[in-house]
């Protein structure tokens, strides 16, 4: 029973936080806001995250689409299964205007935190590399790049999505434009 309490008021804190991070971002928001949304107390906030930081470093994480990326993975799927897989997944957790925004913050704040700047670096690079070897069967730079291109073309459909083209035909289209580029 107590374990479920503190489960809760933890799951409460980082939800409110999501979406006040989200609004105001992660330097302007005081932790008295995040209190406030929660219905909790800011002491509360410190008994699970020892500072602002370290709840920060939370959501970052959370913002970023490496569960996207892990979940396809891990699922085996190989060349444009694989492709279709990321696309419709990254483009549902960033149809959520709170997401997008976090993942912007997110970015943004790399430069000041170390451990962003690191989990970008490997989304970047790493998960590029097991990317590349999936789809293309190498590692390649060509085979690298074309990833990037995929991963980035999801990017500018999330945050601007074009008012002529459906997501099903973009995502489609990327992928065959991709595949087609070898």
């Amino acid at each position: 029973m107590k374990k479920e309490i503190t489960e809760e008021s933890k799951d409460k804190i980082i939800k409110a936080a999501m979406k006040v991070f989200a609004l105001y971002g992660f330097f302007k928001t005081p932790v008295a806001m995040i209190a406030k949304e929660a219905g909790v107390s800011k002491g509360l906030i410190f008994w699970y995250f020892r500072s602002k930081d370290e709840l920060i470093l939370e959501i970052a994480q959370r913002s970023l689409p490496l569960d996207v990326l892990d979940e396809c993975l891990n699922r085996g799927l190989q060349g444009e299964d694989l492709l279709k897989c990321v696309g419709e997944r990254y483009l549902d957790k960033y149809k959520d205007p709170n997401m997008r925004s976090l993942l912007l913050h997110t970015i943004a704040a790399g430069s000041m935190y170390p451990q962003i700047q690191e989990e970008l670096r490997k989304m970047c690079a790493n998960y590029t590399k097991k990317f590349a070897l999936r789809v293309f069967g190498n590692d390649s730079v060509s085979s690298r790049v074309k990833i990037r291109t995929f991963f980035g073309s999801l990017l500018c459909y999330s945050l601007r999505p074009p008012k002529d083209i459906g997501r099903k035909e973009y995502l489609e289209n990327l992928v065959r434009t991709i595949l087609l580029s070898q």
